[in-house]
């Protein structure tokens, strides 16, 4: 019980933070001006020129995932299951490795992590049909599953279409997603302070969370959907709060007309110092008005 929790509280503390990093550098990537168009990225390095820090989230991400990856044999009742959760882990261990050593192409990056993520979607699936309604488990792991799901979809669209700002955002809000949800499983189903009320953990059988009345569990499956449309809400009002931040910083904000966006993606700066705007009005020929006949 206990190691089930430190999982899910490791997820949590890797996928969060993980997931708000990507998500403010792809937004700054986006509006930064540029001569070249935007396009996603799988991995966003530090803003530090020169510096052994720059890949510092791609080595915190490869920790994260061997410690997933040793832990998760050790966390499911049989070893099929077991396999089905470590495989796609093992596949973004690997991805990390090449990115640190030698980047892939782009899309082959989003390819492979889309294939990673529906592998997950689908091992949390089966999980969630191993147990039986009672069972907390089987909703939370399929709620998890649509989360993997979207992942997948959202890496899909970048490997096609990389310059969809978009599938980048709602891949980098679907990985915080994932952490919050982490953390709210492990609360909900192995902390006996926030397990719902009628529900309890079984001592014959670890690992599970049940209720045993049908009034109880329909009340923590209630919970269950308020805790996720609440945790969606904080991930969306989130990102739409870091678009206006990034885009005050880099001054591009609604309205304020000091950049502008062409369709090939790059910014064209306009003047606003008072010496810039003195130059272009005596570079623009002036054209004398006639008079009307109530002037005369």
């Amino acid at each position: 019980m206990a190691l089930l929790l430190l999982y899910h509280l490791l997820s949590f503390l890797y996928l969060f933070p993980y997931g708000l990093y990507h998500l403010i550098s792809s937004i700054r990537s986006y509006l930064i001006p540029s001569p070249s168009p935007y396009k996603a990225l799988p991995f966003h390095p530090l803003p530090f020129p020169s510096s052994p820090f720059r890949s510092l989230p791609l080595h915190f991400s490869l920790v994260c995932l061997l410690l997933s990856c040793l832990l998760s044999p050790f966390l499911f009742p049989s070893f099929l299951l077991s396999l089905q959760f470590t495989f796609p882990l093992l596949l973004f261990t690997l991805l990390s490795i090449f990115l640190l050593l030698s980047p892939p192409p782009s899309d082959l990056v989003f390819l492979l992590a889309s294939l990673s993520f529906y592998l997950l979607s689908l091992a949390s699936s089966n999980s969630s049909s191993s147990f039986p309604t009672t069972d907390l488990q089987s909703k939370s792991l399929s709620l998890s599953s649509l989360i993997s799901l979207v992942s997948a979809l959202s890496s899909l669209t970048l490997a096609i279409s990389p310059r969809l700002f978009l599938a980048e955002l709602t891949l980098a809000s679907s990985i915080s997603l994932h952490g919050l949800w982490s953390l709210q499983s492990g609360l909900s189903l192995y902390s006996d302070s926030f397990i719902p009320n009628g529900c309890h953990t079984l001592l014959e059988k670890s690992g599970v969370t049940r209720c045993d009345l049908d009034q109880s569990r329909a009340r923590a499956v209630e919970i269950f959907d308020l805790a996720f449309v609440f945790h969606a809400t904080v991930v969306a009002v989130i990102a739409v709060a870091a678009y206006g931040v990034v885009a005050r910083v880099q001054g591009v904000s609604a309205g304020n007309g000091n950049a502008r966006r062409h369709n090939s993606g790059a910014y064209e700066v306009l003047p606003t110092s008072s010496a810039a705007v003195d130059d272009l009005e005596h570079h623009v020929p002036m054209k004398a008005m006639p008079k009307t006949t109530a002037q005369e």
